[in-house]
């Protein structure tokens, strides 16, 4: 499970997220532009997040610090919805609102994301393989991240979302140990 994402309130994250996917529409990916840079700078800034989750400071003072940053750097679809959280005092959920609405943008681009870990660099040719395997096999648009463990000694191991599909060499000795 994403580390930003906030278990206790998920439901009430999935329907502001899933408002706000049905709202964007056609301007999915502005939206979505739109809410990382408000985690970017907000969520990263320390003195940024304690001023917005600070209960003592007014609604108004954190409106006016929002249109006053944001106004026009975001669009007023995103604005709206920004206000409606600090309105509904929800702002504390919008990491988990903002992952939430990245699966929503991604599911309504046919997108899915993989991540691929390997002891060693994949040479071109076999990400391309990897890859339109992947993409078949899901039926989706598939975007890879590479990364390299050297402790997985060789192989690699593919997670989607929650699976996990090991097929180390490291694994497959331990494997191989238990008997």
């Amino acid at each position: 499970m994403n580390k930003n994402i906030d278990i206790k309130n998920i439901k009430i994250a999935k329907r502001y997220s899933h408002a706000l996917a049905q709202s964007a529409e056609g301007n999915i990916d502005e939206v979505l532009e739109n809410l990382k840079a408000i985690n970017d700078a907000i969520f990263e800034n320390q003195d940024l997040k304690t001023f917005f989750l600070h209960p003592v400071i007014s609604l108004k003072d954190k409106k006016e610090a929002i249109k006053t940053a944001l106004e026009n750097k975001i669009n007023i679809l995103t604005l709206n919805f920004i206000e409606t959280l600090l309105d509904e005092n929800r702002f504390g959920i919008f990491k988990t609102i903002y992952e939430l609405f990245k699966k929503e943008a991604d599911a309504i681009k046919n997108k899915q994301e993989i991540e691929i870990i390997s002891a060693v660099d994949i040479k071109e040719n076999l990400k391309e393989q990897l890859e339109e395997k992947l993409k078949t096999k899901l039926n989706k648009n598939v975007v890879l991240n590479y990364t390299q463990n050297q402790d997985i000694i060789g192989g690699f191991i593919i997670k989607i979302e929650d699976k996990v599909i090991d097929l180390s060499l490291k694994t497959k000795f331990e494997t191989l140990k238990k008997y």
